[in-house]
């Protein structure tokens, strides 16, 4: 069943909407967009460059590129934008270029048409449009990795010597971004591509050298720096536990430590709308298979199956390493690819299949339009209603169900991407009453004397809390890790703390099972189960001294 037909420009335009829809009017999000965005708030005034910080000590993670990057755009454009919005525009723009090289590489390897059907497909995968709606490094690193494999390939294939050497300056960027991470994702579609290329390599050693300079150069150059300014406990916290502690799984205590076949289930979520399609492609008979003449074209398709199954084997072959969805986006332009080739020629049951998905697709955005999401601060409800955008896009989706009729990759990516422009309107509001910190840092902060500002600690190591208060407040918490030190400062006998932030009533109970007496200045909840406190010794204005338990849901 040939699928493959031109997308209309209308459709296309649709697709890169969804880029920027919604990364503007909102907060950041929990797990990682607030520690995200308060690390790259405070290099923008200048607080740290080789080591970024975070709670005003160094946060050694991954290389600063990225940071960097966010900084820069907080800059430029703080009189118009949010310090959030700034560094989400990083993850948008990321993914739009990575678009543009996903369809430059298909229009060049297997033509026009298959270029157009690989961004259509990208753009609409859930998982690439959650990606560059999302404060994160991953979608930088997806750039990184897309340009280093894409332009390599379109430098050795077309003989152009300087898109060879940009993507070798990607693939050193891409260290840069995330480390070694980004050079194991490389390893089977750079080996695919040397394999395939090793003449046209060796045939012009100087610019083989110059390629390698490029590559090695920017990273040697900050670890160097690195080295140098941090320390060798900090060059050790990185080095080891950071980057090959997550492979081996000597870094457990980091946490997101998952099985083998991890991605395995996750992987075709994340793909969606296009998961047939690949099925599809993997499951048709021999007697199907559209017979290509050996040259470019074939070498794409091998090169993103080299890029895409490769690279889930890398990150799937450790039995105890770290595995979390973001690091799954560097490989779907390559899945991408790989089905807009499947799309091409698929079984008879793949085009309904994919049509009964765009009309779930289209269902949902109409039924939304007359029930309206709701959060009383406690608990979520449907209300109904009438929300006349929402009402339009869903006409629109019906709209291009009837109009594309016969043409399932057309189709089913316009209504894909209507569905992510509804819910890049309709979600953000009421999420971000759920998932914001802002209203429960300004409760506490408000509960905090000017003159104790730089005298609050947090008890538990708690990114996240140490972040939201960064970002919103400008306060920094250190963490307290030793229980006696928090004992003093509820008995008002700590020289440099007078309060302290509990994000975690447990981590409270845990550490100080009998505390002394102590009194709650202020409790404030975010989402529908987590409420923080600010606690202090009894002396003062204090309405509650207590040393009683404090029930953490109230």
């Amino acid at each position: 069943m040939k699928t493959n037909s031109a997308i209309p420009r209308w459709v296309i335009a649709l697709c890169l909407a969804t880029l920027f829809v919604g990364i503007g009017g909102r907060e950041p999000w929990t797990p990682d967009e607030p520690r995200e965005t308060a690390i790259a708030a405070a290099m923008a005034r200048g607080e740290g460059f080789l080591l970024p910080r975070l709670g005003g000590t160094p946060f050694v993670e991954k290389p600063p590129l990225y940071y960097w990057i966010a900084a820069l755009a907080i800059r430029a454009l703080s009189p118009v934008a949010s310090g959030a919005t700034a560094v989400r525009a990083v993850s948008a723009v990321g993914a739009g270029l990575t678009l543009l090289l996903t369809w430059a590489a298909g229009r060049d390897g297997r033509g026009r048409g298959f270029g157009a059907a690989a961004l259509a497909v990208l753009a609409t995968m859930y998982g690439f449009f959650r990606a560059g709606h999302w404060i994160i490094i991953d979608p930088l690193l997806m750039l990184f990795t897309s340009a280093a494999v894409l332009l390599l390939f379109r430098g050795l294939s077309g003989g152009r010597p300087l898109e060879v050497l940009a993507g070798f300056l990607a693939a050193g960027l891409a260290f840069l971004t995330k480390g070694f991470v980004a050079w194991a994702l490389l390893l089977f579609p750079w080996g695919f591509l040397f394999l395939a290329y090793s003449r046209r390599i060796f045939r012009r050693p100087l610019l083989a050298a110059a390629a390698v300079l490029l590559l090695l150069g920017p990273p040697a150059a900050w670890m160097a720096a690195f080295r140098i300014t941090a320390g060798p406990e900090l060059w050790r916290q990185w080095f080891l536990d950071n980057q090959i502690g997550r492979f081996s799984g000597e870094s457990a205590h980091l946490g997101h430590i998952k099985g083998p076949f991890y991605y395995l289930w996750l992987a075709p979520l994340l793909l969606l709308p296009w998961t047939p399609a690949l099925l599809g492609g993997i499951f048709r008979r021999r007697g199907t298979v559209e017979t290509r003449p050996k040259s470019g074209r074939g070498n794409l398709i091998r090169l993103a199956a080299a890029w895409g199954l490769g690279g889930l084997l890398i990150l799937s072959l450790s039995l105890s390493s770290t595995k979390r969805e973001v690091y799954f986006y560097p490989l779907l332009p390559a899945f991408a690819l790989l089905a807009a080739a499947a799309l091409e020629r698929l079984p008879r049951w793949s085009g309904p299949v994919l049509s009964s998905l765009a009309a779930i697709f289209g269902s949902t955005i109409i039924f939304f339009a007359f029930a309206i999401p709701r959060w009383t601060g406690e608990k979520f409800y449907l209300e109904a209603g009438f929300a006349p955008m929402t009402a339009v896009l869903g006409a629109a989706a019906v709209w291009a169900f009837l109009r594309l009729r016969g043409r399932p990759t057309a189709r089913t990516a316009a209504i894909a991407a209507l569905f992510y422009l509804a819910a890049g309107r309709a979600a953000p509001p009421v999420l971000n009453r759920i998932w914001s910190y802002r209203d429960m840092t300004e409760t506490l902060t408000a509960a905090i004397p000017p003159e104790s500002r730089d005298r609050v600690g947090l008890l538990g190591l708690d990114e996240t809390t140490q972040a939201v208060f960064y970002y919103y407040a400008g306060i920094t918490l250190p963490n307290l890790r030793d229980p006696e030190r928090a004992r003093k400062i509820l008995e008002g006998k700590d020289g440099e703390f007078n309060l302290i932030v509990v994000p975690r009533w447990e981590d409270f109970e845990q550490t100080l099972g009998d505390p002394p007496p102590y009194r709650v200045a202020a409790r404030a909840r975010k989402g529908p189960r987590r409420v923080f406190y600010l606690i202090g010794p009894p002396e003062g204005n204090s309405a509650a001294p207590t040393g009683g338990p404090v029930n953490p849901r109230k």
